[in-house]
């Protein structure tokens, strides 16, 4: 039988100091409401470390919100879930440098029992519900998280290094290059069914405990979104599959991480996909980049030289009132650059900037 998950929320006292610290961190509207009714999102960052030199960037640039990819260490102790006081503290690194966090990532650690259907799942799960808990009593705004047991990144799933404009240095996929693969000794095979249920289970065990604490949860779609590769099927591959997915998990929290890459990769109309899932309220995150080509061969480019015109691209996200964040995600790496690549990420942000100026005029 499986369990019931559902548990109820605890109370939580903030003290003051605290409580003025996260001022305004649970507004679910613009990040500025002296924009005087400009339409203006979380203008954000995904970033994977807290260090001085990526916050104080982040602020130079006039962003105001975090997306924290890096979430390995949030959990101070190694107990498998966040409490208030690991996410306060994340809070407040953020707010020496006048900056709040708007999301957090789900450790894939966290996931991979739920991918892989063994019977730990379970205890996960808990943990999860405990960390959606913690979450929301913080105000954070979304939880991000990925359905992905093979997330690599490398030439063992098809990538590889490409010189684009300038000596830059783009990442390509050409899935001819692991065609034919065979599966990874510690995954295995697993189908497309086994994945789809296994997903069910999972946000039927946690999706409850995300509306409780009116955390907007936001799943990525695969990358690259080829139907297999090496033994494992890959689901939300199309965008008619994460309709699917959202019709079978209907509750608000449920969203999507709206990757305009891997859309593009798709082989899609992107500017009608926004107004599909936009029009549904249930885009949660915005990752605004540019691919050449799409599945089975392509290239991450600068956010000016891609195949979707992103002026239509920000129109659409403020037809739908799309008001949560719009990070810049992948850039191509500049010889010289800092890390995080922080040069081709400025380029990408002051680009970002122009476009919400431009469908705001």
């Amino acid at each position: 039988m499986k369990p019931d998950h559902r548990l109820p929320r605890r109370s939580v006292l903030l003290g003051t100091p605290v409580a003025t610290l996260l001022g305004g961190a649970c507004q679910s509207g613009p990040s500025n409401p002296e924009a005087g009714g400009e339409w203006l999102p979380r203008l954000s960052e995904n970033i994977g470390v807290l260090d001085d030199a990526t916050l104080r960037w982040m602020a130079q640039l006039g962003l105001k919100w975090v997306v924290l990819q890096g979430t390995d260490s949030v959990d101070r102790d190694r107990k498998g879930y966040w409490s208030e006081q690991d996410i306060v503290a994340v809070q407040e690194r953020c707010a020496s440098h006048g900056l709040k966090l708007h999301s957090l990532m789900l450790p894939l650690a966290w996931l991979t029992n739920s991918m892989l259907g063994r019977p730990e799942r379970d205890r996960d799960i808990e943990h999860i519900r405990t960390s959606l808990a913690a979450a929301g009593a913080s105000g954070v705004t979304v939880v991000e998280w990925r359905w992905s047991p093979d997330f690599r990144w490398g030439e063992d799933v098809g990538y590889y290094d490409k010189p684009g404009r300038g000596g830059a240095t783009y990442k390509a996929f050409d899935f001819d290059r692991v065609r034919g693969a065979p599966p990874f000794a510690e995954i295995g095979s697993i189908s497309r069914e086994e994945l789809w249920e296994r997903m069910i289970y999972f946000t039927g065990g946690v999706m409850d405990a995300a509306e409780s604490a009116s955390v907007k949860m936001s799943l990525h779609p695969k990358d690259p979104p080829v139907k297999a590769m090496r033994g494992v099927s890959r689901i939300l591959t199309s965008t008619e599959e994460i309709e699917a997915f959202l019709d079978a998990v209907p509750s608000p929290s449920n969203g999507f991480t709206f990757c305009q890459g891997t859309v593009t990769e798709m082989g899609v109309d992107v500017i009608d996909a926004i107004r599909r899932i936009g029009g549904r309220g249930r885009i949660h995150h915005v990752h605004f980049r540019a691919v050449r080509g799409s599945v089975p061969q392509y290239e991450e480019t600068f956010i000016d030289e891609g195949d979707v015109d992103m002026l239509a691209a920000m129109r659409a996200y403020k037809e739908v009132g799309y008001d949560l964040a719009i990070v810049s995600d992948h850039s191509p790496g500049i010889p010289g650059d800092l890390p995080g690549r922080k040069i081709g990420r400025s380029f990408s942000h002051g680009y970002i900037r122009g476009l919400v100026q431009a469908v705001n005029a």
